[in-house]
């Protein structure tokens, strides 16, 4: 069994533990570690770990790294990744969000799909809606020609997408991903981009391993049950704020210029979409969303002319679908 390490960002999450570490302590695979990253020093989650799990604890089955403060989704991932790479024997991460419930055999599925290809970069587990089983949550990433990214299969019936095939690329909150793949896309010392904090920071990801040459597959064997939106509301100034700025961050960091100008008439009309949307809703903060995005935008422009590229264009854009669905 090649060694692997869980690496789970944590904020305000101490509900969702109990579920979570007993999923992960009844796996079928056993060389693996939990890393497990809070971003919460005002919730009890370290308390809880710490007077349930000692042996895990004191055996470095689980280690701890506790934050200040919260550093984002994407920092604590990559503070998680870094530690899992000082172990020599790791070969593969699996990024698993902490309102999650694994079935007993997830690390093996998804283990033995990695093995099977050894070119791709990312295996996609099969998430179900927590709070609705009876629906899916996400079978992998899909993205727009207007920008706009989708989780594949959402809110779907869980008896669909029962075949294993090659997608554009992988949904962080469960899904695994190979060291060397990571290691090969590491841009400015960071796996995924630290000022994504939250939010399309796994499309940013998907395209970069895409651009470098490696390819993404789909496990449906490998099933996980997530509790979506246990720490932030789908419609919270937050959530506008970080997901509709970083939108137009991976449009500009990821895709040719040729491609944007192409598109830009959907681009456009995605940006206008989105201010009348949550105006509607009365979610001023997408003015200084938007202001903010666009007044960055050099320093995405920067990063693009420093992502590897390995791949024709054509390999992404043949996964590119066109969607609307704010």
């Amino acid at each position: 069994m090649v060694k692997t390490y869980i690496v789970t960002p944590n904020y305000n999450g101490v509900k969702f533990l109990e579920k979570y570490f007993s999923s992960i302590f009844n796996q079928t695979y056993n060389n693996y570690n939990v890393i497990f990253v809070d971003n919460s020093p005002g919730d009890d989650s370290i308390g809880y770990i710490t007077n349930n799990y000692s042996t895990e604890m004191s055996s470095g089955k689980i280690k701890l790294i506790q934050n200040p403060e919260n550093y984002g989704f994407a920092k604590a991932n990559n503070q998680g990744i870094e530690k899992a790479f000082e172990d020599p024997e790791c070969e593969y991460i699996v990024c698993l969000n902490n309102d999650t419930e694994i079935k007993e055999d997830f690390l093996e599925k998804l283990v033995l799909i990695a093995e099977k290809y050894p070119k791709a970069g990312s295996i996609q587990s099969k998430m179900i809606w927590g709070q609705n089983p009876d629906l899916i949550d996400s079978v992998g990433l899909e993205y727009s020609k207007n920008g706009l990214g989708f989780n594949r299969g959402a809110y779907k019936s869980f008896k669909c997408y029962n075949t294993e095939e090659e997608i554009l690329g992988c949904c962080a909150g469960a899904c695994l991903y190979r060291r060397d793949a990571l290691e090969d896309i590491k841009l400015e010392g960071e796996y995924f981009d630290e000022d994504f904090f939250a939010y399309y920071e796994d499309f940013d990801l998907a395209l970069r391993l895409r651009w470098a040459g490696w390819s993404a597959w789909y496990c449906p064997d490998a099933i996980v049950w997530h509790y979506k939106g246990g720490t932030e509301k789908p419609l919270s100034d937050f959530t506008v704020y970080y997901n509709w700025r970083n939108y137009t961050w991976t449009i500009f960091k990821n895709l040719p210029n040729s491609f944007i100008i192409k598109n830009l008439h959907l681009i456009i009309l995605s940006e206008i979409s989105q201010i009348c949307l949550n105006l509607l809703r009365r979610k001023y903060v997408i003015f200084k969303t938007k202001f903010v995005a666009y007044s960055q935008i050099r320093t995405f422009l920067n990063k693009k002319s420093k992502i590897r590229k390995e791949e024709n264009f054509d390999e992404l854009k043949k996964f590119f679908i066109t969607k609307w669905r704010l």
